[in-house]
């Protein structure tokens, strides 16, 4: 099955009869409202909506700024998981923490920076690993930054954390799950499908309780061989209770530490021109991805400053390339290009024979 043909079937299309899609980047998004972000911009009002105007104007590259607005952090380097089309299939992860001291003093230059009109997500590991995090998102948010971010899995998302991050401050809660069915799910992710996805429905009904709008709910899917089959059950189970639905473009990562050179036509990416990642050992990137391990710019544990690395000689020449639309680097088109000739692989790096009882608890850190 296709994005294109997702939704062909008269039982989803029933499920979904309320459903706008609309595509943005690299994802497929099926929601209730023309954009989710409206619910947000109802409670936090002209100021969330300036920056979302400044996030997709600067995403398409009609904006330079002179600092970024998206900010990504990797709370903990590790992930309970080792999902086959994602590198940590292979290299689980240093298990490092970002320095407190580092991050908060990150978080304050970045808020004065920005005048809180910005997003700080956490993503890359699983960051409820992390025993700490809802101090870290009421820190950002006491800060005036006002798109908070938490991609995770689920496993860790207790009722009792669920009031913590909502109270906190979170916006969106984005969970990527990438089945409808256990089968589906052991051999994508592994774990046990029925406890995350309750733990989402239950995060929902305490939103709900406590009478909150936000944070907005996501549930995502990577699209790979291994589930694309599902795709129709996946919008039929969850139609009703998120806010959104996301179908996402698989990366291929087979190629992440071979980096062949290529030739390519013309291609865009939003991230040089509006984000900064920051790695749980402080690592500055100019993106999220895996690839970036290839683009590090900085260290915040060494003094080197976000506001530094974005204004770099090295992300302006990555912002060039897309704007000229010529002499991309090689980890750009490694990371959203294929050679030429090359098959759909979907990166599946490991054998997906996966047990689920070894992702069932906490991981010690």
């Amino acid at each position: 099955m296709s994005i294109e043909s997702l939704m062909s079937d008269e039982a989803t299309q029933q499920a979904a009869v309320d459903l706008k899609k609309s595509r943005l980047f690299f994802q497929t998004r099926f929601s209730k409202l023309a954009d989710p972000n409206d619910l947000i911009a109802e409670v936090k009002g002209e100021r969330y909506k300036e920056y979302r105007r400044r996030f997709l104007a600067s995403g398409r590259g009609e904006m330079i700024l002179d600092y970024p607005l998206d900010l990504s952090v990797e709370a903990v380097d590790w992930c309970n998981y080792e999902c086959p089309y994602c590198p940590r299939a292979v290299d689980r992860g240093s298990k490092a923490r970002i320095d407190k001291a580092a991050f908060e003093r990150m978080i304050d230059e970045y808020a004065a920076r920005t005048q809180g009109l910005a997003a700080v997500g956490f993503d890359r590991g699983e960051p409820l690993i992390d025993k700490h995090l809802e101090e870290k998102v009421r820190y950002i948010a006491d800060r005036g930054i006002v798109d908070i971010i938490l991609t995770t899995n689920g496993v860790y998302l207790t009722p009792e954390r669920s009031r913590k991050l909502i109270e906190a401050g979170v916006t969106k809660l984005h969970c990527s799950i990438d089945a409808a069915t256990q089968d589906t799910y052991t051999v994508c992710r592994g774990g046990d499908l029925e406890l995350v996805e309750n733990n989402l429905k239950e995060f929902i009904r305490v939103r709900n309780a406590m009478g909150r709008k936000v944070p907005i709910v996501r549930v995502s899917f990577v699209v790979t061989k291994l589930n694309e089959h599902e795709m129709d059950l996946f919008v039929r189970k969850w139609a009703d209770y998120t806010d959104y639905i996301e179908f996402q473009d698989c990366v291929d990562h087979s190629r992440i530490d071979t980096l062949p050179d290529f030739e390519t036509g013309p291609f865009h990416c939003q991230y040089p021109f509006q984000s900064i990642a920051v790695t749980a050992n402080g690592n500055i990137q100019p993106c999220c991805s895996f690839y970036a391990k290839h683009l590090v710019f900085g260290n915040i544990l060494k003094g080197d400053t976000v506001g530094q690395v974005f204004n770099s000689p090295q992300q302006t020449e990555l912002r060039r390339s897309f704007l000229e639309k010529k002499g991309y680097s090689v980890v750009c088109k490694n990371c959203r290009m294929k050679p030429p000739g090359a098959t759909r692989s979907d990166a599946i790096l490991v054998k997906p024979a996966y047990k689920p009882s070894h992702r069932s608890s906490p991981f010690p850190l």
